[in-house]
């Protein structure tokens, strides 16, 4: 019997591991409210079969963790509403409580400021009422950038070629890895926020200094004035790679950029640039599309800036306009593709909208390990 018995099983198909992938969504600020509340998200996203959480922690023109750079700069250590907290701590405790992957998100990037959060004495934010020399500006000189669909709201942009803006952001995302030791920390907004900005003081001299005392074009658009700008991030994201790598080796570091052309024409973000020359190991481009036809369109043009090595590219996607159905559809593309996986936008969405349970009985119905060790 015993015999038999072990033929039997050595019959039966091997159970197969499950595939690493990265399942992961990104969290904003309105899920931070309380430790409770975080706990909650936690253990909402582990129970749908996710394994990571993209949350962000530097935001409105604030830290969401008590910062010494922060404090070195401005007097204030952390965002006034998150005072006598450590947001962060709290998600990394309860990430790893529920066993979910907790990766910083820098969602604001080179914005330093928001008219309509906590503006300070200068109506843009404290890092701009102690550095008003940092201030982005467009051709006009008016220092406010519009945010889209939001009327009579700004952005305060920090100038992206001042030695002193970038210093600041490096040692900013440093201590997130050094105290905290965290898997990977993402930076967005590596970009400008239209055509129409760089002509600030500091930038224009800069130009001057290396054009024989020309100033930049007057066209926003012109190709040379564009990519003399995207150059310009692509040695501060080299910078923040080499910074990050230096305070911890293991840390992942990644962005979220804008999908590629319209990222470089836009934006001046010419991010297949960063993967060429090793700035990132992987990213995120924002493939958020309505439907199922222009998300596969769109999504092949981002494979083929980044070959000939697409496996460092993971697919963003959004949950606020596709329906859960459509989400589905194009998590199984990505995952046809041999991604590494997705991160959706966002969790407060994906919960209006019950879609995480719809993703635990579809695509997600196994739990599945990240994708690096």
């Amino acid at each position: 019997m015993a015999r038999l018995a072990l033929l039997l099983l050595a019959s039966l198909p091997a159970l197969a591991a499950p595939t690493p992938e990265l399942r992961a969504v990104w969290v904003d600020r309105s899920s931070l409210e309380s430790r409770q509340s975080i706990r909650d998200m936690m253990q909402s996203l582990a129970a749908a079969n996710c394994n990571a959480a993209f949350v962000n922690v530097w935001s409105r023109g604030y830290p969401l963790w008590p910062s010494d750079v922060f404090e070195r700069e401005t007097g204030l250590r952390i965002d006034p509403n998150f005072a006598g907290r450590d947001p962060l701590a709290e998600l990394l405790e309860e990430g790893r409580e529920a066993g979910i992957a907790v990766f910083p998100w820098a969602e604001y990037g080179f914005v330093g400021g928001y008219s309509h959060y906590l503006p300070g004495p200068g109506g843009r934010g404290p890092i701009f009422d102690a550095h008003p020399d940092w201030l982005a500006r467009p051709r006009s000189g008016d220092d406010r950038f519009p945010i889209a669909g939001a009327p009579g709201q700004y952005f305060y942009f920090l100038i992206h070629t001042h030695p002193e803006v970038q210093n600041f952001l490096l040692e900013l995302m440093a201590e997130v890895v050094e105290k905290y030791h965290v898997p990977g920390l993402q930076f967005d907004r590596a970009r400008y926020p239209q055509p129409d900005c760089g002509y600030d003081e500091y930038t224009v001299e800069l130009y001057r200094r290396e054009h024989n005392g020309q100033p930049p074009p007057e066209n926003p658009s012109n190709p040379a004035w564009l990519a003399w700008r995207a150059a310009r991030l692509n040695q501060f994201m080299n910078a923040l790679y080499r910074r990050l790598k230096h305070a911890d080796w293991r840390t992942l570091v990644s962005n979220a950029p804008i999908v590629y052309p319209n990222s470089l024409s836009n934006f001046a973000q010419d991010w297949p640039a960063w993967m060429r020359e090793g700035s990132l190991d992987f990213v995120v481009p924002q493939v958020y599309r309505p439907d199922l036809a222009s998300f596969e369109r769109d999504l092949a043009t981002q494979l083929r800036a980044v070959a000939p090595d697409p496996r460092r590219l993971v697919a963003g996607l959004d949950s606020t306009n596709p329906t859960p159905e459509t989400l589905i559809a194009q998590i199984e593309h990505a995952r046809a593709q041999n991604l590494r996986g997705v991160v959706i936008w966002f969790y407060a969405a994906l919960v209006r909208k019950n879609a995480l349970t719809r993703l635990k009985e579809t695509v997600f119905a196994e739990p599945a390990p990240l994708p690096w060790h």
